[in-house]
């Protein structure tokens, strides 16, 4: 039986962006992304290539290349992509974390979306990396960070930020941003945000999807997620994927086109 389309286009995307970082490793059919900073577990992962096979040896020798860095053995993948490799890895000791579902939309199955009344949604894309403002980004790093870290980011931490996303932008990267429409009462105040990654053999992911808490309920979120996932398309990729946080936004993104793409695997060895 051949390995589904989706999947395997899934698991080729995270096997290049493996091979893109500045850090990387390539180890018998894996290829490991690791950060030469930050030991954490979530940025330090290896992919299959799609299909992949791996031997007792192939997985022994991924666990000695995390443990030379002192990095914990963790993979992130779509199963389907790769099926023979979570049974091998569970019978080496490894234990699954979650699973998590994708979904993937194409250009056909594309659905409009309201626009929230008031609200300004800004692209930046390659072509801006150098003349976006700081001050944007900075605004989409505020959106995320209190989104995901729960937590209020110093003014240091914002500044942080601005270079890597600049940087994303310099390699292909895409974010938008939602603001306060002129006019309005927010005028100019940071709504809600969220990127693309570096697109890779035909496809990107949609992530970092974040809306402020006074803001939500007015269909932000969904409208960043459009906007995203159209400019992934008039670019020429061919689908876009993104995880759902939950059951919610999974039916949020049902309305836009997206569809089931299958699941995928975070799994380690402690």
């Amino acid at each position: 039986m051949g390995v589904p389309i989706v999947e395997a286009t899934v698991n080729a995307f995270l096997y290049e962006n493996a091979r893109g970082r500045e850090d990387n490793e390539a180890c018998g059919p894996f290829h490991i992304g690791f950060d030469a900073e930050n030991e954490l577990i979530y940025l330090n992962y290896a992919v299959p290539e799609a299909g992949a096979s791996p031997s007792s040896e192939d997985i022994a020798a991924l666990v000695a290349a995390f443990e030379k860095r002192s990095r914990t053995p963790r993979l992130e993948f779509a199963t389907a992509g790769a099926p023979d490799v979570e049974p091998a890895l569970l019978a080496a000791g490894f234990s699954v974390e979650h699973r998590m579902p994708f979904m993937i939309a194409t250009a056909e199955s594309l659905v409009a979306v309201p626009q929230p009344d008031g609200v300004e949604i800004v692209v930046f894309t390659q072509a801006d990396a150098e003349t976006v403002p700081d001050e944007a980004l900075r605004g989409i790093a505020l959106v995320q960070h209190e989104a995901y870290e729960e937590s209020t980011p110093t003014e240091e931490e914002l500044d942080s930020s601005v270079p890597g996303m600049r940087a994303q932008l310099e390699h292909g990267g895409t974010y938008v941003l939602a603001r306060g429409a002129a006019g309005s009462a927010d005028a100019g105040a940071p709504m809600g945000g969220g990127a693309l990654a570096v697109p890779r053999v035909g496809t990107t992911e949609v992530g970092g999807v974040a809306v402020m808490d006074q803001y939500r309920r007015r269909g932000i979120g969904a409208a960043v997620t459009h906007r995203l996932t159209q400019v992934g398309f008039d670019s020429g990729l061919e689908c876009l994927w993104l995880t759902p946080a939950g059951v919610d936004q999974q039916r949020l993104y049902l309305t836009m086109g997206y569809r089931s793409g299958g699941d995928m695997l975070f799994i380690s060895k402690p």
